[in-house]
């Protein structure tokens, strides 16, 4: 048994990329590519900066650089002028993204149900709520708010 809280968590992270990876093969997609689809599927379209989503995941420049760059190429996003600050552009998902919403959200289902697969509901309601504890314990408010829902986002659940 791993009695490391950071060595399980880092292991879960791991095995997740690895069997979402497994899963996005047959989209020509990686998990990271993945993750931020599904962050600009979540979002309000074309509100979010690059540098937003780098905070969101906590990545470095270069490699949202590249994923976005990837993303661009398979005509899933597009980059447009952000008329707040004609500096900065604004992402969004394109016509061919929404085409395949469902069957991203399909796929991150699948990967949420794994998890199903292995605890009982009562156990993944638990395992949430103490995972939440400790993200709460650890995250500034501020930090928090950036990872809320957009449904928690709209009622002021969370607010900063």
């Amino acid at each position: 048994m791993i009695e490391n809280f950071s060595i399980a968590v880092r292991l879960l992270s791991i095995q997740n990329d690895k069997i979402a990876n497994s899963m996005l093969e047959e989209y020509g997609m990686t998990n990271g590519q993945f993750k931020v689809l599904n962050l600009l599927y979540a979002r309000p379209a074309f509100s979010l900066r690059q540098v937003d989503i780098e905070e969101f995941f906590q990545i470095s420049n270069p490699t949202v650089t590249v994923i976005l760059n990837s993303l661009e190429k398979k005509g899933l996003v597009e980059r447009r002028v952000n008329p707040s600050d004609s500096r900065s552009k604004l992402i969004g998902v394109t016509e061919k993204a929404e085409e395949m919403r469902e069957q991203m959200h399909a796929v991150e289902k699948s990967l949420s149900g794994r998890l199903d697969e292995i605890l009982s509901p009562e156990e993944k309601t638990q395992l949430m709520a103490l995972l939440n504890r400790v993200i709460e314990g650890i995250l500034s408010p501020g930090e928090l708010y950036r990872y809320r829902e957009p449904e928690e986002m709209k009622t002021g659940k969370g607010q900063r």
